[in-house]
């Protein structure tokens, strides 16, 4: 099977890249990147070969993909000007490109598109309510995802993980701030903390782009487009998340809880309805939020 891969560096591609070669026979990965050398150095693997972007056309006509995880974005809360350019071009410009490129081989079978939660302000029932600019331009990338899957005859389905934390990684998220506080002189400025968020393992992510490869021939009889909402089907208050660590740490973390303020449209709740991933790509969470943070403790007590 020939997988192409983008933002294969990144915290969810380097470890999905990894179990797909674990967990597939006879696979063979393309990934594209800004960096190369940096693909190099974190998947020398030889089921892997390492491409520029700026070889996206020649690189895929002589690849001729069967899949392809876009896991490439430019993620950011960021709305000013000087964001535009930058985020229009990695979110929407370079994807583009990468369809087109894809329509004149016509070799693949499956485009496994990736989308945020944040694009479901309100809730996933009232649709798409972009709380962010980055948000935006995911969800109008997904028009031109269905346009040239349509086009050219391949199946195109939106992955939209809840909000992951856990492994090791250089891109701090929230639980790492938490645990950061433990020891800070001052305390971490936070917002109020009454978000409801959906916390998910970024193992368990992983986990399901690889059955959704696996499930490729089910996946085509689905519906164009179908999204599927990657979480637990549980949400937490951030305060409670932040109650459950001081719990299992027996210490009190160093949180100024309103030194921030909320983002203009932030949500405030976002819950992964989960009922049709276990039918269709056979996955299920598996590691409970009590069993990450209990990871990520004997991560910090490590360092």
């Amino acid at each position: 099977m020939k997988i192409l891969i983008t933002g294969a560096t990144g915290y969810v591609g380097r470890r999905v890249v990894k179990q797909l070669i674990t967990q597939l026979v006879d696979v063979e990965i393309m990934t594209l990147n800004r960096n190369v050398e940096k693909a190099i150095n974190l998947m020398p693997y030889k089921e892997c070969k390492h491409v520029d972007i700026t070889n996206l056309d020649e690189a895929v006509k002589q690849f001729m993909p069967e899949i392809c995880l876009h896991l490439a974005t430019l993620s950011t809360s960021r709305n000013d000007k000087d964001i535009i350019e930058p985020i229009i071009d990695a979110n929407i410009v370079f994807g583009v490109k990468l369809l087109n490129a894809i329509k004149e081989v016509g070799s693949l079978k499956l485009f496994i598109n990736t989308g945020s939660f944040a694009e479901y302000r309100e809730g996933i029932e009232c649709g798409f309510k972009d709380a962010y600019l980055y948000t935006a331009t995911k969800s109008a990338f997904r028009h031109f995802v269905e346009y040239y899957a349509t086009l050219s005859g391949y199946k195109c389905i939106t992955v939209v993980p809840f909000t992951i934390y856990g492994g090791d990684d250089t891109a701090k998220k929230l639980m790492d701030y938490m645990m950061e506080s433990i020891d800070a002189i001052e305390p971490v400025k936070m917002s109020p903390g009454e978000q409801v968020l959906d916390f998910i393992h970024v193992d368990d992510v992983v986990q399901f782009y690889v059955n959704a490869v696996k499930c490729v021939e089910d996946i085509k009889n689905m519906s164009q487009g179908e999204t599927y909402f990657v979480g637990t089907g549980v949400g937490t208050r951030v305060r409670d998340l932040a109650n459950e660590i001081e719990e299992l740490l027996h210490r009190k973390l160093n949180i100024e809880w309103g030194g921030l303020n909320y983002r203009p449209l932030d949500v405030m709740r976002a819950i992964a309805p989960i009922e049709k991933n276990n039918k269709i790509i056979n996955w299920d969470a598996k590691i409970s939020l009590r069993q990450g943070i209990e990871q990520l403790i004997r991560k910090y007590e490590k360092n």
